[in-house]
């Protein structure tokens, strides 16, 4: 085999295996982050902490929290029927690792203003690398039954 021929080989080698994880990387982000149930589209959003810079990041939610994996949950929540965003929920979220942890107690998300737009928040500190469930209640229209949904997040960034 010559030094061309092999020299090829690697190549087609390394860009298959490149490709491969842009791949699995680009359908991992695509992931649907929102649910329809009961009328109600509840979107989930995750961000690390590190990326909400300044005095705001400090202060909101009660400050930082301590850890290595550090996030801030964001939930959307709107009637489906008309797109208006549902600003007077009372909306609980559950961050549990689905590796032999048992759950994690509910905590409630703030009502915040993002970009100009309502949603509800709140800062959480993650155990390890995932993977993790996060199971969501919603609270419309002063219901004592909430409207539950549950999202499956396989990896904390790092």
């Amino acid at each position: 085999m010559s030094l061309l021929t092999r020299n090829l080989i690697k190549i087609h080698f390394v860009l298959f295996l490149f490709f491969s994880v842009i791949a699995q990387t680009y359908a991992s982000d695509v992931t649907p982050r929102y649910q329809v149930k009961e009328g109600i589209a509840i979107y989930l959003g995750l961000l690390p902490a590190e990326m909400i810079e300044g005095h705001t990041a400090k202060s909101m939610h009660g400050g930082l929290p301590v850890g290595l994996h550090r996030y801030h949950v964001a939930v959307a929540v709107f009637d489906n029927k008309t797109g208006q965003r549902v600003e007077n929920a009372k909306v609980k979220i559950r961050v549990s690792n689905r590796v032999g942890v048992g759950p994690d107690p509910f905590k409630d998300l703030e009502g915040m203003q993002m970009n100009g737009k309502f949603m509800y928040g709140n800062y959480f500190s993650l155990k390890t690398a995932g993977p993790y469930r996060i199971d969501i209640k919603v609270f419309v229209r002063n219901s004592e039954k909430p409207i539950q949904v549950s999202f499956d997040y396989d990896f904390a960034h790092t």
